[in-house]
């Protein structure tokens, strides 16, 4: 399994795995905004994926995460794991590769599921694993739940 860099011929990659996580996350296939900042992503080189069997631009994605710098703070913004692929290391190897592009002293967060949304403890136990802390609440996701800030800092 290899992190690299999304290109534009991993558009339609992108698509098909932000559509099987649809359920999860809400609609950002359908959502301009998450088009946009996935294009934006990409131009920039903060687009990363897994593709199965290290295959070229447009295979299939095992795992995609969108990351955003700007020091001393950057943000995870997107990060999903296709289902087969799950608890198989992909989502670790996508924010540890992010993770190794911070240049400390910095602060690194996500937004991932609140308390209150049972199908979202894997998300909060996985980013606490990573060395995450829970903080203040975020704005409700897209499918109206509740969301949550996460922080790792680095000194």
């Amino acid at each position: 399994m290899q992190v690299v860099r999304a290109v534009s011929g991993d558009t339609h990659a992108w698509l098909d795995l932000a559509a099987e996580v649809e359920p999860l996350f809400g609609p950002p296939v359908s959502d301009e905004r998450f088009l946009s900042a996935l294009e934006r992503n990409i131009a920039r080189g903060s687009a990363t994926c897994v593709r199965v069997d290290d295959g070229p631009p447009g295979s299939v994605l095992m795992g995609g995460l969108l990351f955003s710098s700007h020091p001393p703070r950057h943000q995870i913004g997107w990060l999903a794991v296709a289902q087969a692929w799950r608890r198989k290391g992909v989502g670790r190897l996508l924010v540890e590769h992010a993770l190794c592009l911070v240049q400390r002293p910095a602060e690194v967060s996500v937004v991932t599921f609140g308390r209150d949304v049972p199908g979202g403890s894997a998300a909060r136990a996985f980013y606490v694993e990573l060395g995450f802390v829970p903080c203040e609440p975020a704005e409700a996701g897209p499918d109206g739940q509740p969301r949550q800030v996460y922080r790792r800092s680095f000194r």
